[in-house]
């Protein structure tokens, strides 16, 4: 039986360590072996009730961080060392830039390192000696490598930046649809009518923007966010006078539940990857409203549902979009949403198996 490593640098709660888990559900529910490792012992994600293992190569959050290129060699020799115990892997997925510093120094036939956001898109925002010197980690991490971007979008970012990649090919992030809906069925102790924001409180999530636009509404809403309660955002929420109009409900093991029972999502960021919360969204039934940020929101968002696009930091279209959306009937066809089934990424994810990189 073929055996497959993901790689990722930990469990605390991004929507990229979330889509590491479900390539590792999605592996063994092709009736693969699966070993999910973490550079960090950190989980925030249930982990309790998978079957395969999962392994941490360190306890403590940046235990080599410190020593650069030779913490990402020890990183690699403990990663190898594990390994090991479990026999040979014909298949090693990597997610995110802490956890590709270590897979680029592993010695393996068949390696893919997924990119989870639009890097061009996040250097834009740096001062240019950090964007610099990121952009030559980019280069130097994904030189000569087998390369996965979960949207089109971002091989054209890949092309801008220089990165001199072995293959590139674009596979979306795996959804298991009858899950997602089984736990939006679960009913919410709540009374009132809500927009839903389950994205954390990262800078380019935007709240400031969110929270502008929430206030302009002519709708009489309650908004509901779920990310862990920061000083900063309850200061943002009490500087608009929004005490008695937004919520903070923090990290939620199932947020499907409250996602499927609001009335619209919205998502205010000026750069995402595949916004998992939008697909999501979407496969419960409820509409989104997003920005239309690179790379994700117009691939999800297409055919009709690009209505649902603005423009990225407009606070006026985005409070007259939701305004709009609430008032309108928002058809949500199958056939949208159909391409991040996770019976559609599987057959994509198993061919890794067989190519070795020969995708161009």
């Amino acid at each position: 039986m073929k055996q497959i490593a993901i790689v990722v640098t930990n469990l605390a709660g991004s929507g990229a360590e979330k889509i590491a888990l479900m390539q590792a559900k999605l592996f063994e529910e092709e009736g693969y072996r699966v070993v999910l490792f973490l550079v960090e012992d950190i989980r925030k994600y249930d982990t309790q009730e998978l079957s395969f293992p999962i392994v941490a190569l360190t306890k403590r959050k940046n235990t080599f961080k410190m020593f650069g290129r030779l913490g990402d060699r020890l990183y690699a020799s403990i990663l190898q060392s594990k390994m090991k115990k479990y026999g040979s892997f014909d298949l090693v997925i990597s997610n995110l830039p802490r956890a590709d510093r270590v897979v680029k120094r592993l010695k393996h036939p068949n390696k893919y390192f997924v990119i989870h956001m639009s890097y061009k898109a996040e250097l834009e925002k740096f001062k240019a000696s950090r964007a610099k010197k990121k952009l030559k980690l980019y280069q130097y991490l994904y030189r000569g490598e087998n390369l996965i971007t979960i949207t089109d979008a971002m091989i054209e970012d890949l092309h801008h930046l220089g990165i001199a990649y072995q293959s590139v090919q674009t596979i979306y992030n795996p959804f298991d649809f009858k899950y997602i809906r089984d736990r939006g069925e679960i009913p919410v102790d709540i009374t009132y009518d809500y927009i839903i924001s389950p994205s954390a409180f990262r800078e380019q999530k935007r709240y400031d923007i969110l929270l502008d636009a929430f206030a302009g509404m002519k709708t009489h809403i309650k908004l509901l966010i779920l990310a862990k309660s920061h000083p900063r955002l309850v200061e943002m929420i009490r500087d608009r006078g929004l005490e008695e109009r937004v919520e903070i409900l923090g990290f939620q093991q199932n947020p499907y539940q409250y996602i499927k029972h609001a009335k619209l999502l919205v998502l205010a960021s000026d750069r995402e990857g595949l916004p998992t919360v939008v697909i999501e969204s979407l496969i419960l039934g409820t509409p989104v409203v997003s920005t239309d940020c690179p790379t994700g929101p117009s691939e999800i968002l297409t055919g009709a549902l690009s209505r649902w696009l603005v423009p990225v930091g407009d606070v006026e279209a985005l409070s007259n979009k939701m305004d709009e959306a609430l008032a309108a009937t928002i058809a949500i066809p199958q056939e949208a949403i159909e391409k991040f089934h996770q019976d559609s990424v599987a057959k994509q994810f198993v061919q890794l198996l067989h190519t070795e990189g020969k995708t161009v």
